[in-house]
């Protein structure tokens, strides 16, 4: 019988060959970018099962610990995938759409404790209904809203709003909660976050990626993570060789780069090796 399973091992050094496959992420000075030695792995799944609770993230070496009980109508391991990926298009729609500017704020929404609202799907018409009564008060904006359970299954709501046509945006947080009524609001500016989209998201290997991801049994099937306004515009992904790709970066600052070997286990045959760069000009 043949082991078509896989392990990943981490590099000693980034050393991409110059025709490597490469793809940029350039979101207002925050760049990511992905590079395949040998071309984007669409021959393997990304997520390969390494043993009975353990699985691999072929795209960034993470090891992934599925819970044993499914979510809320689909399995863990799809969800998970999902999940994952909404969060990478998030981060990098926020930071494409939000800098720190003064026209910039983060709503907070949460219920009652009297609510007790473990329904997404009329989270998502209460935030409907709350933006409809916000924009009759301060007229047309932008935003991105996001919707989290707690650990015990209770959502709340985080608002990225931008109005474009004024320098400077102020919420007055009394005002927002009468328009909110249901709960507790909290008003907060973007500025000084060098990477607004981090907060909301998380960077492999981050110890707060556990935290979320026990989570995950409460997002339901087909019910998006975030919803967005239509002037909030996605990144356009750059694609090139690294070659083309080192002088297209230079004079940016790296902030973090690391490397992993994808291995058949059968033949010790290397399937495929990929890199994980981030440049972050909006640090001091």
């Amino acid at each position: 019988m043949n082991d078509n399973s896989i392990y990943i091992q981490k590099l000693d050094g980034i050393n991409p060959s110059p025709n490597a496959s490469t793809t940029i992420y350039n979101t207002n000075g925050i760049i990511e970018v992905k590079v395949y030695e040998y071309g984007h792995p669409n021959h393997i799944s990304r997520f390969r099962k390494i043993s009975k609770e353990k699985y691999v993230d072929t795209e960034t070496g993470e090891i992934v610990h599925f819970q044993s009980h499914p979510c809320r109508n689909g399995d863990v391991s799809s969800a998970k995938r999902n999940w994952n990926r909404s969060f990478e298009h998030l981060r990098r729609l926020i930071n494409n759409n939000f800098i720190g500017a003064a026209n910039e704020l983060h709503i907070i929404l949460t219920y009652k404790s009297s609510y007790q609202m473990t329904d997404r799907g009329t989270a998502s018409m209460d935030f409907k209904n709350f933006w409809k009564r916000l924009k009759y008060h301060y007229g047309p904006m932008d935003y991105i809203v996001i919707y989290e359970p707690d650990q015990r299954g209770i959502w709340h709501i985080h608002v990225l709003v931008k109005k474009t046509d004024t320098g400077r945006l102020f919420i007055d947080n009394n005002i927002l909660q009468e328009i909110w009524g249901k709960g507790f609001t909290n008003v907060k500016r973007t500025s000084g976050n060098d990477n607004i989209g981090a907060y909301f998201t998380v960077f492999p290997g981050s110890q707060s990626r556990n935290k979320k991801t026990s989570r995950i049994q409460y997002y339901e099937k087909h019910k998006k993570l975030y919803t967005k306004s239509r002037g909030i515009l996605p990144p356009s992904p750059l694609y090139m060789t690294y070659e083309k790709a080192q002088k297209f970066l230079q004079g940016h600052k790296l902030v973090f780069q690391e490397g992993y070997s994808i291995i058949q286990n059968s033949d010790g045959r290397e399937l495929n090796r990929f890199y994980n760069i981030q440049y972050n000009d909006r640090k001091n």
